[in-house]
């Protein structure tokens, strides 16, 4: 489309500034002639207003107020042909125009309206004509690309080079991150940012709070609706990213499962890891909330920080496990994403031979690990020197249980007893009778019978100070570790 400065620039026409000479880049969609007192109610956005002078109130106020009204209904410009009898242009009017850098035109009684009107008509028809060839251009370059498989950035750049723009693809739901640039985007970034142009956001329809952004290139930022062209290409593509992470997420929690149940090896699942971006190191990653908190999860595999990978994730109760790359940033971001007090927990790398379930019961004690010393990333072994009463590993942890509770665990199977509990109960109510038998529901002397037997079978008396303290030591180990009781001597 043709700008007020190149209708300017035409001699033929005779225009000239009046005012507003610096609003000389809008671009002219369209032009008419009118005289009528209010002619803002009858023009669209980006037309050019030319007229007469015959509306044009007669005091300078009235001039002001009616220039105010007419900049406002988003005109590009206004002539001014003066005709006999007409008001004289008031220095009010002008202000308001300079001051809101709206482009007044003066020109000649003599100039014919419909020669600057087949002027703008015909450079939009030529801009038209220019903007269709340019989308079926997009069109036909996107596709070859999509055939050549490059990645999304590379077929960005092609969309580059069809436009002159410079590209990207800005999520604000993550504060703004870029999730794809085209090189030429990628190359302004390296400059000295204030000297580049402005750029110009459009939403990308169906992708959240997804924006195109596009700056000046090879050529000027100035045709919208072909930006909007470029946006709904890249809609599709985001669109189509999104349903094929959502299928990788189905398949990859029903793989994890198998995992964790052992009715698939990881050497077996080990090429699907690389197919998902993640040919090296790799972990058991298990994040948790904090207190009455809730993990956001839903979205997480869409997540600008996880388009390089695609994990394998399966919530767990109000955890969320994961099969990850063992990239602690990359977990610390997940788990601010996550939830606001959310800990991850991370096992020792896994290797084609690693047991699964080994390395979640690790991850699960690390992030316990995690919550207790405030921390948002605890790797499983990596505090040894720490001291602690508690033990450091899950075996360490499995061959106290045995030893310990061992006996009790047979008894409450083969009796359908309920000793454990009530030791657990027990000591969780520090040493106290009655409340301990009303938690229980039993009467105080039954509890007194009971804790005999623990004492029989184990060796340790729950009210003696070192008695206590080895079976809650054991407890806790076994609560840390998500270790079920009911399994260990199986």
């Amino acid at each position: 489309m043709i700008s007020v400065d190149q209708l300017v620039a035409i001699p033929s026409l005779g225009l000239r500034y009046l005012a507003g000479e610096s609003g000389g880049t809008r671009l002219v969609t369209w032009a008419h002639a009118c005289d009528l007192p209010d002619p803002w109610l009858w023009f669209e956005s980006g037309d050019l207003v030319m007229t007469t002078g015959g509306g044009l109130p007669d005091t300078p106020a009235e001039q002001s107020e009616w220039m105010a009204h007419l900049i406002d209904s988003q005109v590009s410009a206004l002539v001014i042909a003066r005709g006999p009898g007409t008001p004289e242009v008031a220095p009010a009017l002008l202000d308001v125009a300079r001051e809101r850098r709206f482009p007044v035109l003066s020109a000649s009684f003599d100039l014919q309206f419909v020669t600057l009107a087949r002027t703008v008509i015909e450079s939009a028809v030529e801009s038209e004509r220019q903007r269709l060839a340019t989308i079926t251009r997009l069109y036909d370059v996107y596709w070859q690309s999509l055939h050549a498989r490059g990645s999304f950035g590379d077929r960005i750049s092609t969309l580059e080079g069809t436009t002159g723009w410079a590209l990207e693809v800005r999520d604000h739901d993550a504060g703004g991150e870029v999730v794809v640039s085209g090189r030429l985007a990628l190359h302004q970034r390296t400059v000295d940012q204030d000297s580049l142009p402005e750029r110009v956001n459009i939403p990308i329809p169906g992708a959240g709070d997804v924006v195109l952004t596009a700056r000046a290139g090879r050529n000027p930022v100035n045709d919208r609706p072909l930006l909007q062209h470029v946006g709904g290409l890249i809609a599709l593509e985001l669109e189509h990213h999104a349903a094929e992470r959502d299928r990788l997420r189905a398949s990859g929690q029903d793989l994890l499962l198998g995992l964790l149940d052992e009715t698939i090896t990881l050497a077996a699942v080990w090429p699907e890891l690389r197919h998902r971006g993640m040919p090296d190191a790799t972990a058991i990653a298990c994040w948790s909330p904090g207190e009455s908190a809730v993990l956001h999860h839903e979205s997480i595999h869409r997540q600008v920080c996880l388009q390089q990978y695609a994990p394998l994730l399966l919530p767990s109760g109000t955890m969320l496990m994961g099969l990850v790359p063992r990239d602690l940033e990359l977990l610390a971001t997940i788990s601010a994403k996550l939830g606001p007090d959310c800990a991850v927990g991370v096992s020792t790398a896994l290797t084609a031979n690693s047991s699964v379930a080994e390395a979640a019961r690790q991850a699960q004690l690390a992030v316990a690990r995690a919550h207790e010393q405030g921390q948002t990333v605890n790797v499983y072994g990596d505090d040894r020197d720490d001291v602690s009463f508690l033990p450091r590993s899950i075996e360490d942890t499995r061959t106290l249980v045995r030893r310990v509770l061992g006996p009790l665990i047979t008894h409450d199977k083969d009796n359908e007893g309920s000793l454990l509990e009530s030791v657990r109960v027990f000591l969780r109510n520090d040493g106290a009778w009655q409340k301990s038998a009303d938690e229980l529901n039993i009467h105080r002397q039954t509890l007194v019978y009971r804790l005999r037997r623990v004492e029989q079978l184990t060796g340790l008396k729950p009210t003696s100070t070192e008695g206590s303290a080895m079976l809650w030591l054991t407890l806790s180990g076994a609560e840390r570790a998500k270790l079920s009781l009911d399994d260990l001597l199986e």
